[in-house]
């Protein structure tokens, strides 16, 4: 085989191989009908402007999961959205849905990415990519969420320090004590999960708890 002839073979896979890879990354689950109904009554909960807001960053997006609290300690309720909106990433753990919070900051809301802000927290991870466990099946979008959830370390909760998971830091001592921290489900078979506060000194959500065990 000469020369020529062999860059070309190796431009054929090469172009081949990238295709496919493409291919894999843009695969995306279709809603169904739950999903889209969940949506439109999940949109009855925001405002125009937070709708606004998320439209211009997430054109035609669906919600398919929605919580509320009092996130970053302003003089209103806030809310942390699962945005199902196909987007390339250039990493691919970032998959279709994207975790999104809205934050007051005194004058407008705010759109935050609570995937691309808590990956400045990688270092500290204890397992990363730090990946929301969800599903797809014919009912629709199944994924795990707690907001408000500091009540829950006591007792029968999912959450717990008994076997040594602790925080990154205090909320107390970083003045985040009135901000509700948010956790996500990160395995399907273990009782694992994220949990995040936004810090207004930061301007982002930062990783504050990990639970990673078996029970």
């Amino acid at each position: 085989m000469n020369k020529n002839h062999s860059y070309f073979v190796l431009l054929i896979i090469l172009v081949l191989s990238t295709g496919i890879a493409v291919a894999e990354d843009i695969t995306q689950h279709a809603l169904a009908p739950n999903d889209q109904k969940n949506h439109i009554e999940f949109t009855k909960q925001l405002s125009p402007d937070q709708l606004n807001k998320l439209s211009g960053i997430y054109p035609d997006f669906r919600i398919l999961k929605l919580c509320s609290g009092r996130f970053s300690g302003a003089d209103r309720d806030e809310v942390v959205l699962g945005i199902w909106k196909p987007a390339e990433s250039k990493n691919r753990w970032k998959r279709e849905v994207h975790r999104v919070g809205l934050i007051w900051n005194g004058k407008a809301w705010e759109v935050h990415v609570i995937d691309d802000e808590i990956e400045k927290d990688k270092e500290i991870s204890r397992s990363f990519p730090m990946q929301w466990q969800y599903t797809f099946n014919k009912n629709g979008f199944s994924g795990r969420m707690k907001c408000g959830i500091e009540s829950e370390f006591s007792g029968d909760s999912d959450l717990t320090y008994a076997l040594g998971d602790k925080p990154f830091f205090n909320l107390q001592g970083k003045g985040l004590l009135n901000n509700k921290p948010v956790c996500f489900a990160t395995d399907d078979v273990y009782n694992n999960w994220d949990c995040v506060v936004y810090s207004p000194k930061d301007d982002r959500f930062r990783l504050w708890f990990q639970q990673a065990h078996a029970d």
